[in-house]
């Protein structure tokens, strides 16, 4: 009997059962996905069955922590809140979509309905999301939707250059593919415009592009006097790499033992073990003159009054700072680096300073600020007019109107 090849024996022994195991698995996959699929559909569908034909579908990763417990309260929060103000005043009904641990659920936060979709992963948030149908037109909140295929109409909101990073450099082709299928594109500043324009001019010189910066309610924040001869210095926003922390603990201590006047509040939350450990120790060495707690954002005006100078050292990923707004409606000198769109909110010298993003040029900055009463005076009163241009009506109008092209081409 002739014996099969060495060839065939190995095929049969050892390439066939693979072949077989790795179509297996694909069919299992396959119909796995397929039921998954289903069972989400027939959610999203329960879920539409309470939507008007009003609905404007929000999208934004978390507003929530996962479990629907905790609002985080940032800028990007707040922003849609606002906004969903607006759309309310036009007549729309807004629900936010964002994800969820291990069940779905729903909260409301003043006019906003927010839902928590049952999310293992980005790319199960993506397919859930796509399932949606019974809407007005979809917003996407910030610019971190890495697929090709958005429901349409659409409005995408970047709220800074979300992808920069200090650690790599950025794929271009990931990028583009945020903006292929976006009908609107609205950015808080000229940055991120100009960045796109330039990398992508092709592609981006058939998209409707608006820029909307930040808005302040100068109303609500505004200069109080003060009897106070001690000067306040602020750091109001989360302590994290990003924000520039690490440049304000290189450069505060020196300002402390060279200015005893000076007190400084660190106002937001603290990221990770390394930060609380450092500004544990600021405080220590500056007992009663140094101070970190956390407010809720109805108290930041307070904090806004009751300080002289605001820092705003952001490193990377930065759009027009609300905090940097907030900050000058109320009077307060701001020291800002270059990044993102804060050149958008400050002319070096007039309102504020602008630095590069150096530990040593914010000391610099600080101390001569700290030298001169009249430089004082001069930066906080043009804070105060120019955070005029950024009023929250102003923002609004800009708004409305977006809104109603949008609804005009549908």
């Amino acid at each position: 009997m002739k014996q099969p090849s060495k060839v065939k024996v190995i095929y049969r022994n050892t390439i066939k059962p693979i072949i077989n195991l790795v179509t297996l698995r694909r069919l299992r996959r396959l119909l796995k996905y397929c039921l998954v699929y289903k069972t989400q559909k027939e959610k999203i569908a329960l879920l539409e069955k309470d939507f008007q034909d009003n609905t404007v579908l929000i999208f934004q990763h978390q507003f929530f922590d996962k479990e629907g417990s905790v609002c985080f309260n940032g800028g990007a929060e707040r922003y849609i809140q606002d906004l969903a103000d607006i759309l309310i005043s036009l007549n729309y009904k807004p629900i936010l979509i964002q994800m969820a641990k291990d069940k779905l659920w729903q909260k409301d936060v003043g006019s906003l309905h927010v839902i928590g979709l049952s999310c293992d992963n980005d790319e199960s948030y993506t397919q859930q999301i796509h399932l949606f149908s019974k809407f007005k037109f979809a917003i996407y909140s910030g610019a971190v939707f890495w697929h090709k295929k958005l429901l349409h109409p659409n409005i995408l909101i970047s709220h800074g250059i979300t992808w920069d990073s200090p650690k790599e450099n950025i794929d271009t082709k990931k990028i583009l593919n945020i903006f292929t299928d976006v009908d609107h594109f609205v950015s808080v500043d000229t940055n991120t415009i100009s960045w796109l324009r330039t990398t992508f001019a092709l592609t981006m010189k058939s998209k409707k592009m608006h820029y909307i910066p930040n808005y302040v309610d100068t109303k609500l924040y505004k200069p109080i006097p003060k009897t106070n001869e001690r000067i306040k210095i602020i750091f109001p926003r989360r302590a994290s790499p990003e924000r520039g922390y690490w440049l304000m603990s290189s450069a505060v201590p020196v300002i402390m033992e060279k200015y005893p006047n000076v007190d400084m509040d660190f106002v937001g939350f603290a990221h990770g073990n390394e930060i609380t450990n450092d500004i544990k120790k600021l405080v220590s060495l500056f007992p009663g003159r140094i101070n970190h707690y956390v407010v809720t954002p109805d108290k930041m005006v307070s904090v806004y009054q009751q300080a002289d100078i605001s820092l705003i050292p952001t490193q990377f990923a930065e759009g027009t700072s609300l905090s940097c707004l907030e900050a000058q409606a109320c009077g307060n000198i701001v020291i800002s680096t270059n990044i993102g769109g804060l050149p958008n909110l400050i002319i070096d010298g007039y309102n504020g300073l602008l630095i590069n993003p150096d530990g040593q040029e914010l000391m610099q900055s600080l101390d001569k600020v700290l030298a001169s009463k009249e430089l004082q005076d001069k930066l906080s009163k043009n804070a105060v007019s120019v955070a005029q241009v950024f009023d929250k009506t102003i923002w609004i109008n800009r708004w409305e109107k977006i809104i109603q092209l949008i609804t005009k081409e549908d």
